[in-house]
């Protein structure tokens, strides 16, 4: 599936078949965030540079800012009719934005030239290692986690030379992206980037490490999923972890090789990634898995069947472990979209929720052709104020971003300036 400019999108092959009617065990209460999604429409109309992207990840940082990451991203001034120029429009496969007070902007991506945006040129943010080439190789969004004062960032390396389904790439493994972190001004600067598990042919099925993080009890637990497992078992969710501290001294992996539960043996964890055992299946390839009041809640579209594929469900366990196939399943959001339009990698935003109430971002889609060009307002995170249901705890409202003044444009004057600056 395609965005109109060819940009792929993350929600990767979910079960064909119609399958059984989902058993819930209840049904959250969702409603459009209307602040957020209007600051990120005004940027995107106003700043000059980011215009649009999906994939929307989110990283709390040391000053109370926040960066949002995105996967493929489209650079530019739009038109004033709310239309996208090809010729003048950059494309990135990843970018960031930063959010502070209010406000959102700078952008992080490579600057145009001084005829500024165009269609020939790649203004992607971080390359892949350098045995990766960008010619064929590109990093898309994973998640994110600051470790003993450095960010890293899990990204998933597609292959644009496979194309699994008629998909335009084929994920083969992941490389996680050290970056340094300004304690200043909480500027991030790509440092390298590091490979691990590819398994780059056209029958593979590797797992995909990171598409989310959890920091709990001293651990920083990674799960990973297989995104090409088939129809009868989608997207395979597994589990590694390193101690808190471990992944900047570059301690060792364990894997988890058990039943799903909340106490496991010690035998359970292993050195061996192959030997990993998926706890469930029926992830995706964005989500997001977060502790709300005790309660850890994996946030992922409805792998189920292609009817409920754009809806958002939450599975429930009591430890990052116990994400098992008897998990309780959550109703969260069945999106209304126009003809042609795709929902997909719901994530709550840990920092902008209060208790059960989070907030929840999203990416939308159009497969129809040049539809992202035609309406610049489709390809951009949406948000959503959530009523988790059946949990315990505070609540409270979800956190919305102070009133700002639209972002004026600015045009960056080096490679490693960030664009768009309010």
């Amino acid at each position: 599936m395609l965005a109109a400019a060819g940009i792929g999108i993350a929600l990767l092959h979910p079960a064909s078949g119609p399958g059984p009617a989902p058993a819930f065990a209840g049904t959250a209460v969702a409603r459009p965030d209307a602040a957020w999604d209007a600051l990120f429409q005004a940027y995107g109309n106003l700043s000059g540079a980011w215009s649009g992207g999906d994939g929307a990840q989110s990283l709390a940082l040391p000053d109370g800012s926040t960066m949002w990451f995105f996967a493929d991203t489209f650079l530019g001034e739009p038109y004033p009719g709310g239309t996208r120029s090809p010729a003048a429009t950059g494309l990135a496969h990843n970018s960031a934005v930063l959010y502070r007070d209010g406000h959102l902007g700078p952008t992080y991506a490579t600057p145009p030239g001084l005829g500024g945006y165009n269609d020939a040129a790649d203004y992607t943010w971080v390359i892949p290692p350098p045995s990766y080439p960008a010619t064929r190789y590109e990093l898309i969004n994973g998640d994110q986690v600051i470790d003993d004062g450095t960010v890293y960032k899990f990204y998933q390396l597609a292959d644009r030379d496979l194309h699994p389904g008629g998909f335009p790439y084929k994920l083969v493994g992941t490389v996680i992206e050290s970056f340094s972190l300004d304690a200043a001004t909480d500027a991030l600067s790509p440092a390298g980037g590091t490979p691990i598990g590819i398994v780059d042919t056209a029958a593979s099925d590797p797992v995909i490490w990171g598409p989310a993080t959890l920091v709990a009890g001293g651990y920083l637990y990674i799960y990973g999923v297989r995104p090409y497992h088939g129809d009868a078992a989608p997207f395979p969710l597994y589990l590694a972890r390193v101690p808190v501290g471990g992944l900047a001294a570059g301690d060792p992996w364990q894997y988890f090789d058990g039943a799903p539960s909340c106490s496991p043996p010690r035998s359970a964890w292993v050195s061996d990634p192959q030997s990993a055992t998926a706890l469930r299946t029926g992830a995706s390839a964005g989500f997001s898995v977060t502790d709300v009041n005790g309660t850890y809640v994996l946030l992922t579209n409805d792998t189920s069947s292609n009817a409920s594929a754009t809806n958002a469900v939450a599975y429930y366990a009591r430890c990052p472990t116990g994400f098992g196939p008897a998990s309780p399943k959550y109703l969260v959001y069945q999106p209304r979209l126009p003809s042609g339009d795709l929902a997909y990698e719901y994530r709550i935003v840990p920092q902008f929720s209060h208790g059960s109430e989070v907030l929840v971002s999203y990416s939308q889609n159009t497969t129809v052709f040049d539809g992202n060009y035609v309406d610049i307002g489709t390809y951009r995170p949406r948000f959503l104020d959530v009523r988790l249901p059946g949990l315990r705890g505070p609540a409270g409202s979800v956190i919305d971003p102070a009133p700002a003044a639209p972002a004026a444009p600015a045009a960056p004057t080096a490679p490693a300036t960030p664009l768009g600056s309010p």
